[in-house]
């Protein structure tokens, strides 16, 4: 689940946090990049509509694009996802610039009738492009969180099953195995509307740690975020990343103007 460039998001334990939330800001700006030591580590591209085509994850140098996500809609919905990336995951090998962008997956998003959710979702891989991978079904509450995750391989045979759980604020508190603890200010990354690898995206507040419990119910493995925050729109300005109480990396969010 951790990944060593997972940058982003995550002290109050919200199921039994007193503070009231503050209101989420919606209409605030959108988030057009990361950066760490003053070097792009993530870039977000929107159409003329103000939806996402593209989300660039980019080496240490701050140059060389790692990773890209490319995303097509229908009206407002996703229906298509594109994920490029120089490294495919099965390499051994460890990531480093100099290599093209290939393209390793495109996945497929289909909804119900006046369902504005995936209520399924079709990956295919390059190595077979014209073949089913695998394909997931999905099920949602009435307010749209997405409760239940089915996944089958092409045959149509069970390949694994993902629950979710969400505090009152609708933030992501438990999913495959790790936890999360959040602010209270409205996340940027929420407004970005988009699939991607990272489940506690679309929560509405900032992830403030993301952690896993041992037998004895202990945080093990705790990734833990402080911000500074944008006195207007609430948003984060910087954040700091610790790993078991080290810090890892200082960065900032920059925004569309």
């Amino acid at each position: 689940m951790k990944k060593i460039y997972f940058f982003v998001a995550i002290t109050c334990w919200l199921m039994g946090c007193r503070n009231d939330p503050s209101p989420l800001n919606n209409a605030g700006p959108k988030i057009s990049e990361i950066r760490e030591k003053e070097k792009l580590l993530m870039a977000f591209l929107y159409n003329k509509q103000g939806s996402v085509t593209e989300i660039q994850k980019y080496f240490d140098d701050g140059r060389s694009i790692w990773e890209s996500w490319r995303y097509e809609y229908d009206g407002s919905k996703v229906v298509k996802q594109e994920y490029w990336s120089s490294h495919p995951l099965y390499l051994s090998s460890w990531p480093a610039p100099g290599k093209p962008l290939l393209l390793q997956w495109v996945t497929r998003y289909e909804y119900a009738s006046n369902q504005p959710y995936p209520s399924k979702v079709i990956t295919y891989s390059m190595s077979k492009p014209n073949e089913i991978s695998s394909y997931q079904l999905n099920s949602y509450d009435k307010s749209g969180k997405l409760l239940k995750s089915e996944r089958f391989t092409p045959n149509g045979q069970t390949n694994g099953v993902s629950v979710y759980e969400y505090d009152q604020r609708g933030n992501l508190l438990f999913w495959g195995g790790s936890y999360w603890e959040y602010d209270i200010h409205p996340n940027p990354l929420n407004k970005l509307n988009v699939p991607y690898w990272d489940p506690s995206w679309p929560s509405p507040n900032n992830v403030m740690a993301n952690f896993s419990l041992d037998a004895n119910g202990n945080k093990t493995n705790v990734w833990r975020y402080e911000y500074t925050y944008d006195a207007v729109s609430g948003f984060p300005s910087t954040y700091k990343r610790y790993i078991d109480n080290k810090l890892m990396a200082e960065g900032e969010y920059i925004y569309e103007p």
